[in-house]
């Protein structure tokens, strides 16, 4: 009773086949986004949880817990962070699987055991194509951490009765950004490849984005510049403190603090300062280029072709003789125009942006208690790293109380479990306890999806 949530409705009644009246047919679905804590990570910090019971502890005790949840709630869509590898392959995913999931799986780089998860049920979605995300560029220091994610794009199956019917395609992103309160470069490096990848996968022929879903524990706190970068699309961040980035921790009475400098990370990552891959940058030619044999022709004998390579095996009849360019043949001359140059992208000065319109499903306070809502309790101090962005229109100037922030864009908000405040955890003993089997709450939320005729 006391760790008891609400579902709190923006929606009018579905009928019997999940489609809303009002003012159109809605593909309607739910999605959750868990930290279910894995065993061995709880195991390395055990000073963390010498409030809770032993018995509480126990991996085959938390994962009835989950399993119970899951059940429970029946989202169509479930995003996990922090699934132990083994677990996921011995217990998790068959389970899952029983329960009608299909299951994807990216474990983080390195030595780490554990990873994110995306599970959809078939019956709902069908699947277009699964993208893991990997943060870690051996050689980087920026990107040096064994962190990850996964996208997936999913395509909504409309029940048979409603006739020749469509609906846009769904771009799932699911991820884990790294801890350490202090480096909030690292932080926001990672969340740009993450939109680069969201980028691609969700952008249509048009240039424009199919409906985004991005979820995960991000790490950081509401308000904070990576908050913020999310939910406006842009930041200016040059000599910002990296620890201010995430807003976890205040570390502004150290006197040596990292400042992010400009450019954020290099070229070589091949993303711009718009979160977009250089390659979904270049322009599209009208058509594959065509080559007249007369032009082949001229690398037969180019001066390359003719050279032996170094260390090349000597064999009689084989590689002991070159070819000889013909008398009559003219030495291969070729046009600097006929390549096509590699585009230049300018880079800002401290600024980094995307174009993916995003909104947090939660308003991160709770006018009823008039407390914020919390997610997760590290060290008994209740705060705010798990999210659940989605493609709207934010409101200009909205009360931080209003129960709704955004304008409905092509996702429609219809619902959401209530989170909690840190005094209400308090009297539950904190995370884990013998209800919630994780240090994080779930979040969950309904949507709405436009199902249009062709």
């Amino acid at each position: 009773e006391i760790l008891w949530r609400e579902w709190e409705d923006f929606s009018a009644q579905p009928d019997a086949q999940g489609l809303e009246a009002g003012d159109g047919p809605q593909f309607q679905f739910t999605l959750m986004s868990y930290n279910i804590l894995a065993q061995d990570l709880m195991q390395q910090s055990s000073e963390l949880y010498m409030h809770c019971h032993p018995d509480i502890l126990n991996w085959n005790y938390r994962f009835a817990n989950l399993m119970q949840e899951f059940q429970h709630w029946d989202p169509d869509i479930l995003c996990l962070q922090e699934v132990q590898e083994d677990h996921y392959w011995e217990q998790l995913e068959p389970s899952l699987r029983m329960m009608g999931f299909t299951c994807f799986y990216k474990r983080r780089t390195g030595c780490k055991t554990d990873g994110c998860a995306v599970c959809y049920k078939p019956t709902r979605f069908r699947l277009l194509c699964a993208s893991p995300v990997e943060y870690f560029r051996p050689g980087l220091e920026l990107l040096n951490r064994d962190n990850g994610g996964l996208v997936l794009l999913l395509q909504p199956l409309v029940p048979e009765g409603l006739g020749q019917v469509s609906v846009a395609p769904l771009c799932v992103a699911n991820t884990h950004v790294l801890y350490n309160p202090r480096r909030g470069d690292v932080k926001l490096a990672q969340m740009a490849i993450l939109l680069a990848e969201v980028d691609k996968v969700a952008r249509l022929s048009d240039g424009s984005h199919c409906p985004i879903i991005l979820c995960g524990d991000l790490n950081s706190v509401p308000d904070s510049p990576l908050y913020n970068f999310i939910r406006d699309g842009e930041l200016q961040y040059h000599g910002m403190p990296a620890w201010k980035v995430s807003g976890q921790e205040d570390f502004s009475h150290q006197l040596y603090q990292r400042k992010l400098q400009a450019p954020l990370w290099p070229s070589s990552l091949g993303v711009t300062d718009r979160c977009q891959y250089f390659s979904s940058c270049h322009p599209k030619r009208a058509e594959r280029l065509k080559y007249s044999r007369d032009f082949l022709l001229q690398f037969r004998f180019c001066d390359v072709a003719c050279q032996r390579p170094v260390g090349l095996v000597l064999m009689e009849g084989v590689t002991d003789t070159k070819p000889e360019r013909p008398a009559d043949w003219a030495p291969s001359v070729l046009e600097e125009d006929t390549l096509e140059p590699e585009p230049v992208f300018p880079r800002t000065v401290g600024t980094i942006q995307h174009c993916l319109h995003l909104t947090s499903v939660y308003t991160h306070f709770l006018p009823q208690h008039g407390r914020p809502e919390v997610t997760t309790m590290p060290l008994g101090l209740g705060m705010t790293v798990d999210y659940i962005f989605f493609s709207a229109e934010s409101f200009e100037n909205g009360n931080r109380t209003d129960r709704r922030l955004y304008q409905d864009g092509t996702l429609k908000l219809l619902g959401r479990l209530s989170l909690l405040s840190e005094e209400i955890l308090w009297a539950a003993n904190g995370f884990p306890n013998p209800f919630c089997s994780s240090d994080h709450l779930c979040l969950l939320a309904s949507f709405g999806m436009e199902v249009t005729a062709p």
